[in-house]
């Protein structure tokens, strides 16, 4: 028969067993290693719970699953409803690792079914149903498991989430199983295969699992890594290293989509004052309150980068020369009227903008690269300064001249004199 096919001498039934504690105690002191390492990351926590409480569970029904005493009949119930606890709380650890909020009364609802209802079964004693509804709620929350898994499917996650997808299908199927074979004729028949089959599954799935929990981790943490490598962090713009990473690979992109490129310097008018006056806590105030106004105003595509001290840049691609001063001077005047909480007043700021512009056929062409176009909008920025501060000045390159744009507005490297802008 399929049933003795799948059964497990009791020798081996048991040392699967022990072995498959000893793994998921293991699993457990991996999770309290990661929890240490990195505290703030949220969801090893919850599977350290998880594991600890499924494990509790499993144990407590263990010893109870063949006895008929009404109280330890009771005691197996609890067992139940604790290992279906510890499978929730590894589904919910997965959800607060990408940043949702758990649902402990999905998972509550599952408990009380099987308290309640696994409880009057068992004053029926109508067993074998008991343990298929058991098996049944544990699919069900493995499945959910593996639909999480599912969703959070991206860039950079999208191995390891398919391994743990994987994992928690085999367990879901498991489970499954076990409901099936029990649900084919009498418990003492079929129990033992199912149990045999439940152990195998759950030894290979568990330990891969606990694997990839530890791989989810150190993906996590490396990726941390690399965002303070390239961000700056006080006001979180990229820095000079993600800067030229970011704007080669967006000059390259623009090359292949045939766009121009424009690019801003951004530089804040008498900051060493503020600093002076009110303090440095004051001046990273009014840094970070610049780095959120520009990051409600650009678009995703653009790359905005802090060079150093109070000098940002930002490119803009596929913007042309009209584009490109309405959106700085836009940019120039919001900053003009934010007013910036000191803690015992307001301060308010103000900018200089230097612009700079490349054709597509330009960056094509190799006329202009990023490079030429942070020097050019440097010396722009020069100028706006001279000028008189918190105005706009755009490098007149032959782009620019041939646009509609106030010749005011130009910087030239020849010794013609500017006039300034009258705003």
């Amino acid at each position: 028969m399929i049933e003795s096919a799948l059964t497990l001498g009791a020798p081996q039934f048991w040392g699967l067993v022990t072995a498959y504690v000893v793994q998921l105690l293991v699993a457990a002191m991996l999770v309290a290693v990661l929890m240490r390492s990195v505290p703030d990351i949220p969801g090893p926590g919850w599977w350290l719970a998880g594991i600890l409480v499924s494990l509790g569970g499993m144990l407590l029904a263990g010893a109870q699953m063949e006895t008929t005493v009404p109280w330890r009949r009771a005691v197996y119930v609890l067992g139940d409803a604790t290992l279906l606890i510890g499978i929730g709380l590894i589904g919910e650890g997965l959800r607060r690792f990408f940043g949702h909020r758990p649902r402990l009364l999905a998972v509550g609802a599952f408990v009380a079914a099987e308290v309640l209802v696994g409880g009057w079964l068992e004053l029926r004693s109508h067993s074998g149903t008991h343990v298929v509804l058991t098996s049944m709620l544990a699919m069900v929350l493995w499945w959910h498991a593996a639909w999480v898994a599912a969703r959070e499917l991206r860039p950079g996650y999208r191995a390891l989430l398919l391994g743990v997808l994987l994992c928690a299908l085999v367990q879901s199927a498991g489970w499954g199983l076990r409901a099936a074979l029990v649900g084919w004729g009498r418990l003492q028949d079929n129990v033992a295969a199912a149990n045999s089959v439940l152990a195998l599954v759950s030894f290979v799935a568990s330990g891969v699992l606990a694997l990839l929990f530890v791989l989810l981790v150190n993906f996590r943490l490396g990726e941390r890594l690399r965002q303070l490598a390239i961000r700056d962090p006080l006001t979180g713009a990229l820095n000079r290293r993600g800067f030229e990473i970011a704007a080669g690979r967006l000059a390259t992109l623009a090359v292949r989509m045939g766009q121009p490129i424009a690019l801003l310097m951004l530089d804040l008018d008498h900051f060493k004052r503020v600093n002076d006056t009110y303090g440095h806590e004051v001046g990273d105030r009014v840094l970070r309150a610049l780095v959120q106004l520009v990051h409600r105003a650009k678009r995703e595509t653009d790359v905005f980068a802090r060079l150093g001290g109070e000098e940002f840049c930002l490119v803009l691609p596929g913007t042309d020369v009209p584009g490109a001063k309405v959106f700085a001077d836009r940019l120039r005047r919001s900053f003009e009227a934010l007013e910036i909480d000191t803690g015992r007043s307001f301060v308010s700021c103000t900018m200089s903008i230097g612009v700079a512009y490349a054709c597509a056929s330009a960056l094509a062409e190799g006329r202009a690269d990023i490079v030429d176009l942070l020097r050019q909008a440097d010396e722009a920025l020069y100028e706006a300064k001279r000028a008189g501060r918190n105005r706009i000045r755009i490098f007149a390159s032959p782009e620019v001249l041939s646009s509609r744009i106030d010749s005011r507005l130009f910087v030239t490297t020849g010794n013609m004199e500017l006039t300034p802008p009258g705003h």
